[in-house]
């Protein structure tokens, strides 16, 4: 089912290169200690490992604000996917209401710039969460990059903004909903009991 473009979840960070609208200003290009809602500041970049704080990173939204990923986690837990193929964008796509069951958002990661990101998912016809991020700025701060290339790999954040589950190198064919409610323990879908932690 095609989504119609009003209801697209189309999020951007800044990719560089593009233009902004009317009155934002792009990220800064070192930290300051004055930060402005328009001037975001990322966390400093570590190695992640499961029972970890995820970076709480900034990205554009389609209506120019800066927001954080504790804004996408206030509707519920995450799964963040990076170094996605078109196939495996719409394999997404097919298992989006599974995990929207499930209370889980599905985030797309793309290294792309903000207008060709917001194309291919109206193209794939997308229903839900795509973030440009063509300088690779996200994909540094959750270690999937390699010589300068965004590498595939997911990862499942919970509410509270703890990573729950990742793995780098590859991503699933299908079965997000599954990986999903193993990484937070909730009742496999179609099942009743929850899985074990």
């Amino acid at each position: 089912m095609l989504v119609p473009v009003s209801m697209l979840s189309l999020t951007l960070l800044y990719g560089g290169g593009t233009e902004l609208p009317r009155g934002s200003a792009p990220p800064p290009t070192s930290t300051s200690s004055t930060l402005t809602p328009h001037e975001p500041v990322e966390p400093p970049v570590t190695e992640i490992y499961v029972g970890d704080p995820a970076p709480d990173f900034a990205y554009q939204g389609f209506d120019g604000r800066w927001m954080r990923l504790h804004h996408l986690l206030d509707q519920g837990p995450v799964l963040l996917v990076f170094g996605a193929s078109e196939a495996q964008l719409t394999q997404l796509q097919r298992e989006r209401d599974a995990m929207l069951l499930l209370g889980v958002i599905p985030v797309a990661v793309l290294d792309r710039k903000p207008g060709a990101a917001r194309r291919l998912a109206l193209r794939l016809g997308l229903g839900y969460t795509v973030l440009a991020d063509a300088r690779q700025v996200i994909a540094v701060q959750f270690n999937s990059t390699d010589a300068g290339r965004v590498t595939p790999g997911w990862f499942v954040v919970d509410e509270h903004g703890k990573v729950r589950g990742l793995l780098h190198g590859r991503l699933p064919e299908q079965d997000y909903p599954l990986l999903c409610s193993r990484s937070l323990g909730l009742p496999i879908p179609g099942g009743s009991l929850p899985v074990s932690r």
